[in-house]
């Protein structure tokens, strides 16, 4: 396991790019943790990333969407019900088994979080947003 702890956003985004493994959900996950901007800086996520160091030495890093989830469920990463969570269990989704209810989730958040949100499902689905 890699310690994350005192990883600047921009090395921890490298390696969770390279963490995709080029799978469309997850890398579309990775591009929302980036545009979103919460994520990335706060300390508080960086105790449930894993990662490590792949045979060419090159550092990957990724989310376990279970465990994240249960952090969000405890409330160890702030208060339920903000938009930042919310972009948070979006990403949790993308990237693994982790469901979310859209109904009750996504109602009230911000223009551009829905933006955003929806940029990642067409990255996800193999779309080029270019």
């Amino acid at each position: 396991m890699f310690d994350f702890s005192q990883s600047s956003p921009a090395d921890l985004l490298q390696a969770m790019q390279h963490g995709a493994g080029g799978l469309w959900e997850v890398e579309a996950a990775v591009w929302l943790l980036e545009r979103h901007g919460v994520w990335l800086h706060d300390l508080q996520l960086r105790p449930y990333i894993d990662g490590g160091v792949g045979d060419d030495g090159v550092v990957w890093a990724g989310l376990d969407p279970k465990r994240v989830g249960a952090a969000i469920e405890s409330g160890e990463l702030g208060e339920w019900g903000g938009e930042d969570l919310t972009v948070l269990r979006f990403i949790l989704s993308l990237w693994g088994d982790y469901p979310i209810g859209l109904r009750f989730l996504c109602v009230n958040l911000s223009e551009e979080a829905v933006e955003l949100m929806g940029k990642a499902l067409l990255l996800a689905n193999g779309y080029d947003l270019r």
